[in-house]
């Protein structure tokens, strides 16, 4: 990687650092989230992705600890977004299980819940055990049936609470996945610069859905 895209890279991980401080900041408090709050959970290890990202391209030497937390969180920062807010979206109380009203979902939507989250944790595993160079292509079929399914389950509940920022996000995310490899090829530009970016989009549209269905559910309750 030259020294611009390295400075570039780096100003990325700084610009995904103050939008992921502006998310923590207008997520809804924590004693309001009814459920363990995975997106608060998400944002912190977006913190720690960004963090660990500016230091890795600044840094002219960067050492093999740097990389390799660099690396896992960025692995984390790969699969987990879609399924942490899945889980959260999903793993509601009783008293707030509105959303699929009496479709036939409602039944299983903790089961789902804990499902796309349990995906998360099978796609870093896959990830990991095939890391190596000749088979890493695994675990890119995995993570991408993994996003698949979680932008399926976040399409499902979008829809059925007109949720648009969720909806929005399901489309971004996609969208990011397949797009951003032939950008960055076809413009010869770091792919994780603009996976930073991507990733700043993603934690916009995640603060403000879950803000919409707190926001639903207090309305309901009332």
């Amino acid at each position: 990687m030259s020294h611009f895209s390295s400075i570039a890279t780096c100003f990325g991980h700084i610009v995904l650092a103050a939008v992921t401080g502006w998310s923590l900041k207008y997520l809804p408090n924590l004693s309001a989230t009814p459920t363990v709050p995975f997106v608060w959970i998400m944002l912190w290890c977006l913190m720690a992705y960004s963090m660990l990202g500016i230091v890795r391209f600044s840094h002219p030497q960067p050492g093999v600890m740097l990389r390799f937390l660099y690396d896992h969180t960025g692995l984390l920062a790969k699969v987990c977004p879609l399924p942490f807010l899945n889980a959260q979206l999903y793993l509601q109380p009783d008293q707030t299980l509105h959303c699929f009203g009496d479709s036939f979902v409602q039944p299983f939507q903790n089961a789902l819940g804990y499902t796309f989250l349990l995906s998360a944790l099978a796609a870093y595993g896959v990830c990991n055990v095939f890391s190596d160079l000749n088979r890493r292509h695994i675990g890119e079929y995995v993570s991408t049936g993994v996003l698949l399914v979680n932008a399926i389950g976040l399409s499902m509940v979008s829809c059925a609470t007109e949720n648009y920022w969720a909806m929005g996000l399901v489309v971004s995310y996609v969208s990011k996945h397949f797009l951003l490899p032939v950008l960055a090829e076809r413009y010869r530009m770091p792919h994780a610069l603009l996976y930073t970016y991507g990733l700043s989009f993603y934690e916009i549209f995640a603060v403000n859905a879950v803000i919409d269905v707190q926001t639903s559910t207090i309305r309901v309750i009332m």
